[in-house]
């Protein structure tokens, strides 16, 4: 018994061990093949470099192959082949479980070596945030207007637009980056982004934010005024993690223009970003943004002007990139956006041909402070000393002069505030307008609605006749609440529209008032130095001729070049004393004290050192509202200072002028938009509703006057077209042109009396209304037996049948009265507008021979063209005899006055005779 119990435990004890005992890799196949306990687990260092997982979760390892062994992943695999590589080695400790002996099943439970799942998700996310660190300058960045506090309404409208632009502008230029123009998609990032500061930071509303814009990284801004100024926040925040990669801040700045200005607040805020990204920026730019270029050597700022040239290439590549994109794009967004890219590409091909002349013109200041330096060995001591010495003064006084130059703002910036204002206001505009047009657009579903309701309205018994239809009074009751619908909704259009116009009518006002004062303060004379970064001068050679140096100036700003010039500075201006008359002085002393003196300073000038400095005069004055953003800068004096005593030496007069425009261009002009069109629709509307007339007949007739423009006679029951009837007009009726001087905005001509009144008829049966004229009672002119242009005439019985029904509403010659009343158009002059016939037609002796497209010549009072002279026009007396009024191009000047008439066959035909028509009011 102790024996078979000894037996047993032996068995159990053989179990339990081989249940977890560590099994070589070789032997592991077999070993979970043989195996018979469900409960066993196995460790085996393995080979897990051909490791897959399936999606229904089958591991696949070449060790089981040869096996009936099914292997499943009983942990987390996340990523597992990812992670072993990681891990950087191929065999890793690896636990099994039994999972179902049945079908020969085991688990992988535990793999030691490798990161556990949260480390691994951990390490993914910094990689992420360390490759999007690495992608800033590859991928697009969008800067967003997040949030304005405490600025007033005018301030609120431009001055976050400037910060903007500038902000893109460095983002750029300064730390390499993509920046991208999505005006579409500003409004909806800004809503997120303050609904995910409010809220948790998550990675659904990062990707809520990455599918609004194509940018994968925004810079939201915020713009703050307190008591002592403003200061500007930006996050610089990754859209496809939600992660706020960097967050910024400037110091407060006193004034508004300290923000965008040059060594502002938007120039701290690229630095500090660029700290906290990593990115790395030359000390040129960093000495630029803190400090400016002023007191930049010439080889440092011909490194600038390398390095801008560079990086400016790089922005074109992307202009031309973003713009080949939306080019292939209709969306009204898309052509926005494209319209700023073009004014920005235009701003920097500017700024690149600046650069390049700005290089030029270092490379040659260069090239003579190398030749100067290879003299210096010929100079003698005292020479060098007194050199020195002077330059070491002028150094220490340039230093407090540049202080006080600094302060200025460039002339370019305040116009580009100008335009930021404009731009700002234009949106205001815009943004009503586009609120009219979406309440324009519920108008016309209201109108359809309402008349489809009225129409489809039951009538009641009242309304009914004994044959069970509605009555003339109901149909006409129907009809006039139609009408009344289509009045009252759209004056409530019009309520409507004026209140959203009104909600932002004291920031359009305010707005519009910085902008008149804005464009008067730059007409005030300006004084810009070369201590600043503007004005910019270099020097040739020593001009002996004329007893100076050859000077070079140019003037920038905000890297655009405004103004060139060349100018000799006199050796007086440099040295106080007067040169001497090289022909007449004789004592080889003086002139030798005048070598040293030109030496000296030819040294002081080549080698940059500021013992003068420059001042240019000048004022730029803004262009009337129908040239939108010109300026004429006007440049008046050029001033040489010595920079040690402060003093002025030398004066040039200038009196040059040159025009700019700003690019995109921003017009003040009122925006002739849908409500003033609606307005002008709805007044001729309203004319024909007076008349008693239902919608659907008054739209008829507005749709005719659109199409034959008519002007309304005063105190007269007709309309008259305000030109002679043109060839295009005649064509598109009777389907060709008889006329000699072929033009389709010419009068036709070679038209008889009959064929005018063919005409009449056949364009108001076009148009759908009554002809006037009839032939034994027939108005058909299909039926006259008549054939315009082709010498085939109404027989006599024909023409003594033709008669005139004046109430008719169609078109028609007018009548001798008529054509003279409208002729004088309620002046008194001999022609048709005026004393001078020049002014108004064509005659014999201005025409050329030949007639003249219409209305180029002034109208008369009543806004009739060509009314005296171009060609004579037929008319009739009442009893329908045929005249021709007015005269014509081969006309003699006292047959071209208002009282000349002439009566004419009805049949003949001239190539200096047309006709203009009317129609009755009623």
């Amino acid at each position: 018994m102790r024996k078979l119990i000894a037996v047993l435990v032996a068995a159990l004890i053989s179990v339990s061990l081989f249940a977890q005992t560590n099994v070589a890799e070789k032997k592991l196949g077999k070993t979970l093949e043989k195996n018979k306990d469900a409960t066993a687990v196995f460790v085996s260092e393995i080979d897990l470099s051909q490791l897959s997982v399936s999606d229904n979760g089958t591991v696949t390892l070449p060790l089981f192959s040869k096996n009936k062994i099914s292997i499943v992943s009983g942990m987390d695999m996340t990523n597992i082949k990812e992670r072993i590589s990681f891990a950087n080695k191929k065999s890793f400790i690896t636990t099994f479980a039994t999972k179902d002996l049945d079908s020969n099943t085991y688990a992988i439970t535990k793999i030691d070596g490798i990161e556990t799942v949260t480390q691994y998700k951990e390490r993914y996310i910094e990689e992420q945030k360390a490759e999007a660190r690495k992608n800033l300058t590859k991928m697009p960045v969008q800067v967003v207007n997040q949030e304005v506090i405490n600025l007033a309404g005018a301030e609120s409208a431009w001055l976050p637009g400037q910060i903007q632009d500038k902000l893109k502008s460095n983002l750029q230029e300064f730390l390499g980056m993509k920046t991208v123009v999505d005006s579409k998609s500003e409004a909806a990032l800004k809503k997120l982004q303050a609904e995910s500061e409010s809220a948790s930071r998550d990675e659904a509303s990062a990707i809520e934010l990455g599918k609004i814009t194509t940018a994968k990284f925004a810079l939201f801004t915020k713009l703050r005024k307190t008591g002592k100024g403003y200061t500007i926040s930006a996050d610089f925040t990754d859209l496809t993690t939600g992660e706020q990669m960097a967050s910024v801040t400037s110091k407060e700045y006193s004034s508004s223009e300290y923000l965008y200005g040059s060594t502002g607040a938007v120039d701290e805020i690229t630095l500090s970003l660029g700290n906290k990204l990593g990115i790395n920026i030359s000390d040129l730019n960093k000495n630029l943004l803190s400090s400016g270029s002023a007191s930049f050597s010439v080889d440092e700022q011909l490194a600038l002007a390398r390095q801008n040239e560079e990086q400016f290439k790089k922005m074109m590549a992307q202009y031309d990139s973003d713009l080949a994109k939306l080019s292939m794009s209709n969306d009204l967004s898309a052509i926005e956006n494209k319209r700023k890219i073009e004014a920005e590409k235009a701003l920097l091909v500017e700024k690149q041909n600046a650069e390049r002349k700005r290089q030029e013109e270092l490379t040659a200041q260069k090239q003579r402070a190398e030749q100067d330096a290879k003299l210096e060995a010929e100079r003698s001591i005292a020479l060098k000393t007194q050199r020195d010495e002077m330059a070491k003064q002028a150094a220490a006084k340039a230093a407090e002069v540049r202080k006080l130059k600094m302060e200025k703002q460039g002339v370019l910036g305040q116009i580009n505030v100008i335009e930021s204002k404009k731009k700002a206001l234009v949106e205001i505009r815009q943004g009503v307008e586009t609120r009219s047009k979406e309440l324009y657009d519920q108008l016309v579903k209201d109108r359809e609605s309402e008349e489809t309701k009225i129409r489809n309205k039951s009538y009641s018994t009242v309304e009914l006749g004994s044959d069970g239809k509605p009555t003339e009074a109901a149909l006409k009751r129907r009809e006039n609440q139609v009408t009344q619908s289509y009045k009252d909704l759209t004056n409530q259009f019009f309520a409507d529209c004026e209140s959203v116009k009104k909600s932002t009518a004291a920031q359009d006002s305010a707005l519009l008032a910085e902008i008149r004062s804005d464009q008067e303060a730059l007409a005030t004379t300006r004084t810009v130095s070369s201590m600043g970064d503007e004005l910019k001068v270099s020097f040739g050679t020593y001009e002996g001729s004329k007893n100076g140096w050859n000077a070079y100036l140019s003037l920038y700003s905000d890297g655009v070049l405004l103004y060139t010039d060349s100018f000799i500075v006199g050796y007086e201006a440099l040295s106080g004393k007067k040169a001497p008359d090289m022909a007449t002085e004789l004592r080889d002393s003086v002139i030798e004290e005048y070598t040293n003196n030109v030496d000296m300073y030819n040294s002081l000038l080549t080698r940059g050192d500021p013992i003068i400095y420059f001042e240019i005069d000048y004022n730029v004055t803004a262009e009337a509202d129908d040239k939108p953003s010109e300026y004429k800068f006007n440049f008046n004096k050029i001033r040489v200072i010595n920079t040690v005593s402060g003093k002025s030496t030398q004066t040039s007069a200038l009196s040059k002028v040159q025009p700019r425009t700003m690019k995109p261009e921003w017009d003040l002009r009122e925006i002739k938009g849908i409500v003033s069109s609606e307005k002008d629709s709805f007044a001729e509307l309203d004319e024909y509703f007076a008349k008693g007339m239902s919608k659907a007949e008054a739209v008829k007739f507005v749709r005719i006057d659109k199409i034959v423009t008519m002007v309304k006679i005063p105190e007269q029951n007709y309309k008259m077209m305000p030109t002679e009837v043109t060839q295009k007009l005649y064509q598109w009726v009777m389907g060709e042109n008889p006329s000699r001087f072929k033009g389709e905005n010419n009068p036709v001509e070679n038209v008889s009396w009959y064929d005018a009144i063919y005409f009449c008829n056949k364009l108001s049966d076009k148009l759908g209304l009554t002809p006037v004229y009839s032939v034994k009672g027939v108005t058909d002119v299909n039926q006259w037996n008549y054939i315009p242009h082709q010498g085939i005439y109404l027989d006599n019985d024909q023409r003594r049948e033709i008669t005139q029904n004046l109430q008719a509403n169609g078109f028609r010659l007018p009548t001798l009265d008529e054509w003279k009343y409208a002729a004088k158009g309620g002046q008194d002059y001999r022609y048709a507008g005026s004393n001078d016939f020049d002014e108004v037609g064509w005659g014999n002796y201005n025409d050329d021979n030949k007639t003249h497209p219409v209305a180029q010549k002034k109208a008369n009072g009543y806004g009739l063209y060509d009314m005296s002279g171009n060609v004579c026009e037929w008319v009739c007396d009442s009893d329908l005899e045929p005249y021709v009024c007015g005269g014509s191009w081969r006309y003699d000047i006292q047959f071209l006055d208002l009282n000349y008439r002439k009566y004419t066959y009805a049949d003949e035909r001239q190539n200096d005779c047309g006709f203009r028509i009317v129609r009755n009011t009623f």
